[in-house]
């Protein structure tokens, strides 16, 4: 399947369950709402007020990441197979007016926009990204060699186009080629900078032969590049699957790209750890990379601890001409650590998930976030599987369940009941049982924090450092199943209310939790949920008290809705509205 068709079933499903967005009949706006929902992780409730436009040739939608001082202009362009990017187009109205724009302070399409990078222009930490979405594969020739001296000449920019084999990769988090077979080499300055482990020759009670390598960033830079050209998926499953694409850190990049900071990298950095089938000898010879008089065969190598440093190199020297690469990454090191693992023989196998798991203890998917991951997530999936829900942790799923239940009646057999008890209607394809992990966890989030954590922060909650992905993870350890889909299906009803109400705004899906959380729960306690959702009656209660409650804090809260989702709940007014509302029922 052509991957843009994946691309518009979900703008169909956007345009059937938005119907009253403005613009989302349009193929080419919503595809704005897809890139934003699907690719940035942003809540539905706020997409509409980060998409700008789609035609000006300027900045179509944004993102700002406050905690990391990130900012993206995003450029999307909803192209049939045939219609090609222009040369002139990428290397102006790209790259060049919506920047000239910020940087003097007169772009008017959004306030916010300017002002956050007024804010944050002379921060260290700063980087804006200019993305431009593409829905072909039809590359412009020449234009990459303009985009890497864009980078080069503006080190807190990052710019880059995703065709659409990119887009695919980014939706997925994974690359789709199963038994990919790859050879690649790594090259270190001698013999003397290669420290061997072998158990064998050494007599050692341990398992696995190993060497620790003194590597140039140009190797490492070539071994991606290979492995990319190849379609060879060099990024662990585990890495791949459960944090998606790994993005590229700041402090690594701008490193690499300074002249006068770059030989310092080895020291800075703490390497490596890559995972292969066969490791062959250290070989002496005439390589075309300076400081690195020898070389190392390595078979279908897999990157499980230093990805962002991968990626980061990758970014950085893809930048440089060349013909100067060699010569401006001359004295530029990392060390990989290679091991020499056969991941049939099953001893083994566990021995490669637990350094996966334990050389990311100190990183982006530490031990804690590797077993949330592989077990509380996907034990509820099973569980929620057996009751007829079906819970999606990465995209793949999708595809997955569509396959395994082309047939809904196992599905709905096991899930009509609850389904009945909140007032659903019956579900008629698979797909309306599909729950969203990040979805489901911004519930609980608005149970646990308040609705405003759920609109504001849900980029936040799928990232395992953060401590909106440690409250969600611990609620789902700390109640039954049954407990779970039963706040989840609070939600779904709050939902399908609002999409039916007269404002399209009302009740308030995630102030709806809040507040049953607050009041109902007395104060969120999490033994409450069962007993107050135990039937009919008491949730279709619920539902009529609060779509009165969040439609009179709506109107006295004084501003727009938009507006109103973003900030702090106040609380006396929602209690003031409750007090008021519950004498009516």
């Amino acid at each position: 399947m052509d991957f843009k068709e994946q691309i518009l079933e979900d703008i169909r499903e956007y345009q059937k369950e938005f119907p009253n967005i403005q613009n989302i009949h349009k193929n080419e706006w919503a595809f704005n709402f897809w890139i934003l929902d699907k690719l940035f992780n942003e809540d539905e409730d706020l997409i509409e007020t980060k998409i700008i436009d789609y035609h000006d040739m300027g900045v179509d939608c944004y993102e700002i990441f406050e905690e990391s001082e990130d900012i993206y202009l995003i450029q999307n362009k909803f192209y049939s197979d045939t219609t090609s990017l222009s040369k002139d187009y990428i290397e102006n109205d790209f790259l060049l007016r919506p920047l000239n724009a910020l940087r003097q302070g007169t772009y008017r399409k959004s306030q916010e926009l300017q002002n956050a990078y007024n804010k944050y222009k002379e921060h260290p930490n700063f980087m804006l990204h200019l993305h431009l979405y593409v829905t072909n594969n039809l590359k412009v020739q020449g234009v990459e060699d303009f985009i890497k001296q864009f980078n080069a000449n503006n080190p807190k920019c990052i710019a880059k186009i995703f065709y659409l084999d990119d887009i695919k990769e980014q939706y997925y988090g994974e690359l789709f080629q199963v038994k990919k077979h790859y050879k690649t080499f790594i090259h270190t300055k001698n013999n003397g900078t290669v420290l061997n482990v072998l158990p064998k020759d050494y007599k050692l009670n341990i398992p696995l032969t190993a060497k620790y390598v003194f590597a140039p960033v140009v190797s490492v830079f070539k071994m991606y590049q290979g492995a990319k050209e190849n379609n060879y998926p060099i990024f662990d499953m585990n890495i791949r699957e459960f944090l998606g694409q790994t993005g590229v850190n700041k402090k690594i990049y701008n490193t690499l790209m300074n002249k006068n900071e770059r030989h310092n990298f080895f020291y800075y950095n703490n390497g490596i750890t890559i995972i292969c089938d066969k490791i062959g000898t250290t070989e002496t010879k005439n390589t075309d990379i300076p400081n690195a008089d020898a070389l190392i065969e390595i078979n279908n190598p897999q990157i499980v601890n230093g990805c962002q440093t991968v990626n980061s190199i990758y970014e950085a020297l893809k930048n440089i001409d060349p013909l100067k690469l060699n010569e401006e990454f001359a004295d530029t090191f990392v060390m990989l650590k290679i091991l020499e693992i056969d991941k049939d023989d099953e001893s083994e196998k566990d021995l490669y998930n637990n350094i996966v798991r334990y050389t990311n203890s100190q990183n982006s998917i530490d031990d804690k976030t590797f077993t949330a991951n592989n077990d509380i997530f996907k034990r509820i999936q099973s569980d929620f599987e057996a009751r007829g829900f079906l819970l999606l942790i990465k995209q793949s799923d999708k595809n997955s369940f569509k396959e395994k239940y082309k047939v809904i009646t196992q599905l709905k057999s096991k899930n009509t009941d609850r389904l009945s008890r909140f007032g659903l209607s019956s579900m008629k394809k698979v797909d309306d049982c599909f729950i969203p992990l990040d979805k489901m966890l911004q519930v609980f989030i608005s149970f646990m924090n308040g609705g405003q954590d759920s609109f504001v922060k849900k980029n936040k909650i799928l990232k395992s450092d953060s401590s909106l992905f440690e409250i969600a993870t611990d609620f789902c350890k700390s109640v039954t199943t049954d407990t779970l889909l039963d706040l989840f299906l609070l939600y779904k009803k709050a939902e399908v209310e609002k999409k039916a109400s007269g404002d399209k705004r009302t009740p308030i899906p995630y102030y709806l939790i809040d507040a049953f959380a607050k009041y109902e729960c007395k104060e969120r306690k999490k033994e409450l949920i069962s007993v107050e959702l135990s039937d009919s009656a008491k949730i279709s209660k619920l539902i009529k008290l609060y779509t009165m409650v969040c439609s009179m804090y709506a109107k006295q809260y004084g501003t727009d809705y938009n507006n109103m989702i973003k900030k702090e709940v106040d609380y006396k007014l929602l209690e003031d509205a409750r007090n008021v509302c519950s004498t009516v029922l």
